[in-house]
């Protein structure tokens, strides 16, 4: 009871130091978007979430090695391996090196001919387009390098200082985008150089602190063959995943350009805005909970990794519901007042990725413990098969009724079968976590609440005519109702007095 009241206190303060980082963040992170949309114009703004896309597709591998990383150090930790760890650290740090080389290679040969070749572009804007990609080239060569540090503190649970992290770049990026607006020079070129700058300053600090606080970072670049192997096995599969996961994003992005352009790819990148910073309640929920979970699957502990998973999945589809559907409700107000100028289907397209956002919520905790048990061949090769499906099936409802609406609608379903796929997984491997008992439980019931929440504030929005107390109105009623239902429905003792736990820690830490 000790130990599960100490974790409690570390989650507590985990999700406390995560919440002021997003609500710090995102209210800057907000303006932000409006000042870079007002500084670089709407075809602008598409170029560069288009361009910077395209290298995305290049970091999935870096992305499947953190994940990667960031268990097996979180597994070391658990099991109390000092000497582990070094040679853990020091294998992934080689391997993220040797990583970003390949990257350069690939990205300045087929990337390069890519985006010259295939991206419609305005032909005036074929230099910037290049200076954007290769700025975004040296941005994702710092960032996979960068990886092993950052799954290090994660590892650790420092979450204090990623939230001041989080926090410094948010501030810095808002100064470069003013910088960026008064400008005299190209401004989408110096958005490029300035946000590099920004990057090669975060991979430094993250050295620095990493090798000043854990003792496992001072080391030189070692392999250990066992090491690399296990990893190779368990990265290969995650970067099956996380490649078709992004080959599908960015996919549909490329053939939203073939059909409509630039204008719609800057539709696309403010819902993409909205979405990453209204993710961050899922992120933040789930980064508190991860190492814990790992690690009492590391010690056998699997009742507790089930109270985790149904208590952290809880928090995390409730918090996503609370700040979804009163934006949700008055988006294209919201919009209005956010952004000076509208990117066409900027509202529909926030819309449905506020759903999206909901729906994938439930599912990060069961992941993780996949991820902790190691047996992630299969669940990783089934999700990567439904992500790859969204690619033919866009292309094919676009070609019929050119409705980009309708095709990110039916993109709705894949998401919602992947967690679906992951919940029936953990079930078949963790004997004592209930698939059918978690969706009964924890799913439907959070659905449902979302969804007459959701009728209530439409209801609300269209019978109120006054703006400013429909404003009000749909803003705070719904989620008064959510947290009320939520909180007599959906929360035991033990969970409810986490919730205060939580809310306790934050008021002694002010």
């Amino acid at each position: 009871m000790i130990i599960e009241n100490s974790s409690d206190r570390t989650i507590a303060r985990n999700a406390s130091m995560l919440y002021l980082r997003m609500f710090v963040s995102m209210a800057i992170g907000f303006y932000t978007s409006r000042i870079v949309l007002q500084a670089l114009g709407v075809s602008d703004y598409g170029i560069y979430n288009l361009v910077g896309g395209i290298v995305v597709l290049f970091n999935v591998v870096s992305t499947a090695l953190k994940e990667t990383t960031t268990r097996f150090l979180t597994y070391g930790l658990g099991i109390r391996d000092l000497e582990k760890l070094k040679r853990i650290f020091s294998t992934t740090l080689f391997i993220h090196i040797l990583l970003a080389i390949i990257f350069l290679v690939l990205a300045e040969t087929i990337g390069l001919w890519f985006v010259n070749k295939f991206l419609i572009i305005p032909a005036n804007r074929i230099e910037a387009m290049n200076w954007v990609y290769q700025l975004s080239i040296l941005v994702t060569t710092l960032t996979i390098i960068q990886v092993p540090y950052t799954a290090l503190i994660i590892s650790h649970e420092k979450f204090g200082t990623f939230a001041l992290i989080d926090i410094v770049l948010s501030l810095v990026k808002l100064i470069i985008a003013i910088i960026v607006l008064y400008s005299m020079v190209d401004h989408l070129i110096l958005y490029s150089i300035l946000y590099s700058l920004m990057t090669v300053g975060l991979l430094l600090y993250y050295y620095i602190y990493s090798y000043h606080h854990f003792i496992e970072s001072r080391t030189g670049l070692k392999i250990e063959r066992t090491i690399v192997k296990d990893i190779a096995k368990f990265s290969g599969w995650s970067l099956f995943n996380s490649a078709s996961l992004t080959i599908s994003q960015q996919g549909l992005n490329i053939i939203l350009n073939s059909f409509f352009g630039t204008i719609i790819n800057a539709a696309v990148g403010v819902a993409g805005q909205v979405q990453a910073i209204l993710y961050s309640f899922i992120g933040n929920i789930s980064s508190a909970f991860n190492p814990q979970i790992i690690k009492e699957y590391a010690n056998g502990n699997y009742e507790r990794v089930k109270v985790l998973i149904y208590l952290g999945t809880k928090f995390s589809a409730v918090a996503t519901m609370l700040i979804s559907i009163p934006v949700l409700c008055e988006m294209d107000t919201l919009m209005g007042v956010w952004l000076t100028k509208v990117p066409q289907g900027a509202v529909i397209i926030c819309q449905i990725a506020l759903v999206a956002n909901f729906f994938n919520s439930f599912t990060p905790l069961t992941y993780t413990a996949i991820n902790a048990d190691g047996k992630i061949k299969q669940i990783n090769t089934q999700n990567g098969i439904l992500f790859l499906l969204r690619l033919p099936i866009a292309y094919s409802v676009l070609y019929i009724t050119h409705s980009y609406v309708l095709v990110l609608l039916i993109c709705l379903y894949i998401p919602i079968l992947s967690g679906v796929n992951n919940v029936m997984k953990l079930s078949k491997i963790m004997s004592i976590f209930n698939g059918r008992e978690f969706l009964l439980t924890v799913v439907f019931p959070i659905t449902l609440i979302a969804a007459f929440s959701l009728c209530f504030g439409l209801i609300l929005k269209t019978s109120i005519l006054n703006i400013y107390l429909r404003m009000f109105s749909v803003l705070i009623l719904p989620t008064v109702f959510s947290i009320t239902f939520s909180y007599c429905l959906l929360l035991d003792c033990k969970s409810k007095d986490l919730l205060w736990v939580t809310i306790k820690s934050k008021l002694h830490s002010k």
